[in-house]
């Protein structure tokens, strides 16, 4: 910042100097008189009606968070709804099936018909023993209906959980490389597709990056199979 606010002053100095006394065989400018400031035209508004915080219109079904507190509840609240609607797919046989003895939650969706007004709540899944996204539909909490889609038709977003195992393995990998700068680094994964528009993977891929913080660039990078606990390909910039 000091060097930035020197540089700025010499500019501004030699400027003026040259202003004042111009350049050699030119003829002297004059001045002109400086522009009177002048008030921005009155701007009422009309805030009757607004909700705070301000809101999209027609947005429905906003929670505000007015704490880190109420944050941290809201989400435990939600934690607690998972794991009993997880407890009753592992209860249903064909749920169970369709999720094998392994399988990642990954989010609850609530949907309400617009016409009847009846609403109804999917629990989406990620099966590594079946390689499927499986899609659970409740009623009042009672499974109507349990769907399965093959990992290469789709997969739905990563969670937290998928991005720190992925990374973990990466870091692990990295390391027996030798390469211990990574464990001074930041990991961050997304869904990894197959290259030139290849679509999904068949089975749960992760592509993990590693480097000093959110705008730098990547140090580490790797494809990391979940399913198969597999480290596909890393790359080490030079």
């Amino acid at each position: 910042m000091k060097r930035a606010l020197t540089i700025t002053l010499i500019i501004a100095w030699g400027f003026a100097t040259t202003a004042s006394t111009g350049l050699p065989g030119s003829q002297g400018i004059a001045s002109a008189a400086p522009t009177k400031a002048v008030a921005p035209p009155a701007h009422g508004h009309n805030h009757e009606g607004m909700t705070w915080p301000p809101q999209p219109r027609g947005i429905t079904n906003v929670v505000v968070h007015s704490s880190v507190e109420q944050e941290k509840i809201d989400r435990a609240i939600e934690g607690a709804r998972m794991d009993r609607l997880e407890r009753k797919a592992r209860t249903h046989p064909e749920a169970n099936r369709a999720l094998g003895n392994r399988s990642t939650r990954i989010t609850v969706i609530d949907r309400e018909d617009k016409t009847t007004g009846k609403k109804a709540t999917q629990m989406v899944f990620f099966s590594r023993d079946n390689n499927a996204t499986v899609e659970v539909e409740f009623d009042n909490e009672k499974i109507q209906a349990v769907r399965s889609i093959p990992a290469r038709e789709y997969q739905p977003e990563i969670t937290d959980e998928e991005i720190a195992e992925a990374a973990q393995l990466a870091r692990t990998h990295f390391l027996n490389q030798g390469l211990a700068r990574i464990a001074d680094l930041k990991a961050y994964g997304i869904l990894a597709y197959k290259p030139k528009g290849g679509g999904f993977f068949d089975t749960r891929v992760l592509y993990v990056s590693f480097q000093q913080h959110d705008d730098a660039l990547p140090e580490f990078e790797a494809l990391v199979d979940l399913t198969n606990q597999l480290i596909l390909k890393t790359r080490q910039e030079q």
